[in-house]
């Protein structure tokens, strides 16, 4: 697949610019002879390789090599302990990088890996903090960056920015979709505090570069349109995933003339499959209990609910996990995701929430995602994040930990109930409290459930 090789984009668009990273610009041409050396390394590897990829140009140039090469990488995120490389070593036989030799490489040859090989091994949890391995193909990979670009159409002078980890897809997605289209990835790389922290250089970065699309989380265009950003008259597209856009959020970015795309999909689908269509853009974006769309599913993309979850078929589709015992694709090629939805009447989707983190309190079950999207709706709350604890006498209690936009007047367990009452049914109410400044987040942005629970848990007090 030609598509993925550097070497091959340096023949067909040379001069064209194919990254930005800080003041530095790099050529198709100048980015195939800065690969060349690690491709050649390659060579003498046969198992796949271990990346802790960085926002950096060592890491695109390791990635560029390997999938003009052919070679698979299991991408592991640089945070990642001692323990976590060992783990998914043993389970991938993935092998350190291997040296590079100085000097100048011999001419690079184009891969002849097939199309249901692996291009990369990428690391999944879900919001059971159990990881698993997704395995995507270079089949999978080209069909994302393909139904990505029947959405948004292409540029001439496109320029992507990314921002979010290479070690999860939403960011490793974009790498790919540009070296595709031959087009231009700009790199803006957050310092340790994160990206939330240097929100403002971000836009800084989205004026100065003429960026024309960027991938962001919920909480970082939040962020955003709190200090006052406009978009710059190159902006043509926010693409919004990996958690839910709230009615307001969605709103306030209306307001500010973003034109914004909400997205859904995951690691096992190489990045979204459903997106707002971009014609709609700048339109007010529809709702459903609470939930904003998702958009429609992309061209190649089936989507259909069994039993309250989303079940998808498309071309980009993984090829499964490692080390599983059965086929996560059935017969007929449907993936039935975790993901609990519904499809509104011009086929938008809905994304309500997860049937592995449902809980069950006195026989009855509790989805959190809608206690968080009630909570959030109220003006005295700016975040969420809601679970469930043991309880002898209900199996579990409905656990709130909310983030108020305001210090005082204390928010208070009464005060809420009275609040949600009319919304929600009254097994769903909160049965506990706890008051944060903040909520954890993952390295992309998105609330890290399961290190609230383990922060947040041991202050509830018992019943």
């Amino acid at each position: 697949m030609t598509g993925l090789s550097i070497f091959t984009a340096a023949e067909e668009s040379p001069t064209r610019v194919g990254l930005i990273l800080g003041n530095a610009r790099f050529t198709y041409g100048e980015l195939a002879t800065l690969s060349a050396t690690r491709a050649a390394a390659l060579a003498r590897i046969h198992a796949p390789l271990l990346l802790q990829p960085l926002l950096n140009l060592d890491t695109l140039l390791w990635l560029y090599a390997l999938a003009a090469t052919g070679r698979p990488f299991l991408a592991l995120h640089a945070q990642a302990t001692e323990q976590d490389r060992a783990v998914a070593q043993a389970l991938t036989g993935a092998q350190d990088l291997p040296p590079v030799e100085p000097g100048p490489a011999p001419a690079p040859t184009e891969s002849e890996a097939h199309p249901e090989a692996a291009f990369s091994l990428m690391l999944t949890s879900g919001s059971s903090g159990k990881p698993k391995i997704v395995v995507l193909s270079r089949r999978a990979v080209i069909a994302s960056a393909a139904g990505s670009e029947s959405n948004l159409g292409l540029d001439e002078d496109e320029r992507w920015l990314v921002c979010l980890p290479l070690s999860h897809v939403a960011g490793l997605s974009i790498i790919v979709r540009m070296l595709v289209a031959r087009r231009t990835v700009v790199v803006f790389a957050p310092g340790a505090a994160g990206l939330l922290a240097c929100v403002s250089e971000l836009g800084r970065q989205l004026w100065e570069h003429r960026v024309t699309l960027v991938s962001l989380v919920p909480a970082v265009l939040e962020r955003l349109l709190d200090e006052s950003f406009q978009p710059p008259p190159s902006l043509r597209a926010v693409l919004l995933g990996g958690a839910g856009c709230t009615p307001v959020l969605a709103e306030r970015a209306r307001r500010a003339g973003i034109p914004l795309l909400t997205s859904y999909g995951l690691t096992e689908t190489g990045s979204q499959i459903a997106a707002r269509r971009y014609v709609e853009r700048y339109a007010p974006l529809p709702q459903h209990s609470g939930c904003v769309s998702s958009g429609q599913p992309l061209a190649g993309v089936e989507i259909k609910i069994v039993g309250e979850r989303i079940a998808i078929k498309a071309s980009s589709l993984f090829s499964g996990y490692v080390g599983a015992a059965t086929p996560a694709v059935d017969a007929d090629g449907w993936f039935v995701t975790t993901d609990r939805g519904s499809v509104g009447p011009a086929g938008e989707i809905y994304v309500l929430g997860r049937s592995d983190s449902v809980i069950v309190t006195g026989g009855e079950k509790v989805d959190p995602e809608e206690v968080e999207r009630a909570l959030r709706a109220l003006p005295e709350i700016r975040d969420a994040c809601v679970f469930g604890l043991p309880s002898g006498d209900f199996g579990q209690r409905v656990v709130a930990v909310v983030v108020p936009t305001a210090p005082s007047p204390p928010l208070t367990l009464a005060h809420l109930t009275v609040q949600l009452r009319e919304q929600l049914a009254r097994y769903k109410l909160p049965r506990a409290l706890v008051i944060a400044d903040a909520l954890p987040i993952t390295a992309s942005g998105k609330l890290d459930r399961v290190a609230c629970i383990a922060r947040f848990g041991p202050a509830v007090e018992p019943p």
